[in-house]
Parts: C-alpha cells; sequence; structure tokens
C-alpha cells in the first residue's frame, strides 16, 4: 500500500472523530448558538429531530428476528444492568472518596456521582455501535432496557449515594420518551422489507443519517460545557474535572472489556460497551433541577454533567473509529 492509499485509509478511518472536533471548533467561536436557551434550542434538535431519526434508520437496518435474539439474551442484559447500575457507582464512590482527600472540590465530586448513577444516552452507543460495526439489535435493546430501568434506579441511587431525594418522572414526558425512541423504530421495521424490495434503503446507504444526528447532539454538549457557569469554581478544579472524567472513561472502558471479552462475541461486546461507557446528560439534569434546585452549588454540582459527556463521546468515538474494520 503506498503512503497516498494509507492517508487516504486513515481519513476515511478518523473522518467522524474529524468532524467531532471541528463541531468542538464552531461551538468555542459562538457557544450561545447551540446551547439549552441558545438561538437554536438544542434540546429539542436532539429530542424531536436526531433520537428519532436515530431510530427509524436503526429501524430500516436489521430484522425483527434480530431484535427478538438480543432480547433473549438474559445474561447480557442482566450484566449491562448490573454493570450501569451497581458496578459503575461503586466506581466512582470510590474514586470520589480518594479525591477527597487531594483536596478536589467536594461539589464537583458529587457532580460526577450523579452522572455515574444515570442510564446510557438514546443514541450514542447506537451511532458508536455502527461506526465499529457492533451488533445494532444489542445495542438498542440494551440502551432502550436500561434506560427505561433507570426511571426508577436512578433516583434511589441518588438517594442512596448523596442523601438527595427526588421523586421518579420528575419533569419527564415519559409519552414524549416513546415517541422518540420506540414509534420511531417500530415504524422503521414496518418499513424495511417493503423499502428493501423496492432498493429503497439497502446496506449502509442510510448510515450517514444517524451520524449526522450524533454529530449534532454533539455540538450541542459543546456548547453547554463551553457556556456552563464556573464563576464559582477555580480553574484547577475546572482541569481536574477534564483530566478526571478521561481517565475514568478509559478505566470503565477497560474493565467492561476485560469482564466480557472471554464469554462475548466481538461484535456484542462492543455493542455493550458502547451501552455501559456512556451516561445520559438529559435524565440526569431532570434530577438534578428536583433534587438540587435553587441550592448554592448548583453551578458546582452541574458542571461535570456538562463536561464529562464530552469527555466519553470524544473518546467513544475515538475508540469507535479505532477498532472499526
Amino acid at each position: 500500500m503506498s503512503k497516498r492509499e494509507k492517508k487516504n485509509e486513515l481519513v476515511f478511518r478518523y473522518g467522524f472523530f474529524s468532524l467531532m472536533l471541528l463541531c468542538m471548533l464552531l461551538a468555542s467561536f459562538r457557544p450561545d448558538f447551540g446551547g439549552v436557551n441558545g438561538v437554536m434550542n438544542g434540546n429539542l434538535a436532539i429530542w424531536y429531530f436526531a433520537v428519532p431519526l436515530t431510530y427509524l434508520e436503526a429501524g430500516l437496518s436489521f430484522s425483527p428476528s434480530s431484535l427478538y435474539i438480543a432480547l433473549s439474551n438474559g445474561y447480557l442484559l442482566i450484566f449491562v444492568l448490573c454493570f450501569v447500575y451497581i458496578l459503575m457507582p461503586l466506581l466512582i464512590r470510590v474514586g470520589t472518596s480518594l479525591l477527597t482527600y487531594v483536596g478536589v472540590n467536594v461539589w464537583l465530586l458529587k457532580g460526577m456521582e450523579v452522572l455515574y448513577c444515570m442510564p446510557p444516552p438514546f443514541s450514542t452507543g447506537l451511532v458508536l455501535s455502527r461506526l465499529a460495526d457492533a451488533d445494532l439489535p444489542t445495542s438498542i435493546v440494551t440502551t432502550l432496557i436500561s434506560y427505561f430501568v433507570g426511571f426508577f434506579l436512578s433516583p434511589f441511587l441518588l438517594y442512596m449515594m448523596l442523601g438527595a431525594s427526588t421523586a421518579p418522572f420528575v419533569g419527564i414526558n415519559v409519552r414524549e420518551l416513546l415517541l422518540s425512541t420506540v414509534i420511531p423504530l417500530g415504524v422503521g421495521a414496518i418499513l424495511q422489507p417493503t423499502l428493501t424490495k423496492l432498493n429503497i434503503c439497502y446496506g449502509l446507504q442510510t448510515a450517514w443519517v444517524p451520524q449526522a444526528a450524533l454529530l449534532l447532539t454533539a455540538y450541542h454538549w459543546f456548547c453547554d460545557a463551553l457556556s456552563a457557569d464556573a464563576s464559582s469554581l477555580q480553574a484547577v478544579d475546572i482541569l481536574l474535572c477534564v483530566l478526571i472524567a478521561c481517565i475514568q472513561q478509559l478505566i470503565v472502558a477497560w474493565l467492561c472489556w476485560a469482564l466480557c471479552s472471554r464469554w462475548l462475541p466481538r461484535r456484542v461486546l462492543l455493542a455493550a460497551l458502547f451501552t455501559t461507557t456512556h451516561k445520559s446528560v438529559g435524565l440526569g439534569g431532570w434530577l438534578l433541577r428536583g433534587a438540587y434546585h435553587g441550592s448554592a452549588h448548583g453551578p458546582s454540582i452541574t458542571l461535570p454533567l456538562s463536561v464529562l459527556p464530552v469527555a466519553q463521546l470524544l473518546l467513544g468515538s475515538l475508540l469507535a473509529n479505532w477498532v472499526a474494520p
């Protein structure tokens, strides 16, 4: 292979990660444009555009029987739920207990604990699974089950770890979540046989749709991270938050790989990996607003919910491009 061919292969392999960095650069110019209260309401764009398109494309890309096979893998589902809601909260509790002794802002550490009690996001794992050629039905099943189980477990974990109580479903419109995920998935699965016969949607021709949707989500997250209120924090605390987020993500990804690599096929393993190593920002924000509304420590405890998902997304996209065939 010539040097030019090697260069083109590298550009193609890491193209999505490069686009992610471009989104970060664009967000740095006008972080107020794509934030929650910006000109382009990022939350509306994600929930009513990016997430439904991701699940509609997923429904067009697999057979319903493969979804049933993934759903019947009870051992994997139990492992994912235990990893997300038992192992990861315990790991972050041990880590924050150690970091307390080196002078890290305690409210930043509490924010990290909040995020690690959350379920996986709806679309991140699916898109990264497509990039890494992982098993898409497994990613869909583990993501949806983990998220809806998190409705009940995440508030309980928040109370157990922080003593902050909030009722389940605070500020959450379950009907809208179903309309954004399950309904588009079902519509895609129903249309898939017909569109395949007509050669309208075939193979990876629609793979760019969820990738573009995730880039939109990434741009929104970058804008929120850059416009987060950090006036009450010291610069060293913010730098430590970023560093700890990256280290934690690497440790969690390695641990999941080590526990699963001997009993799961590679494609299923990658799907479980991208599901378990990412956390939902939306549900975390809802629970924090219910538990810490009006608190003077609000900016400190919410900063990790802006910084950590960005680190998870960047490292996750880099890993997905690296392990892709």
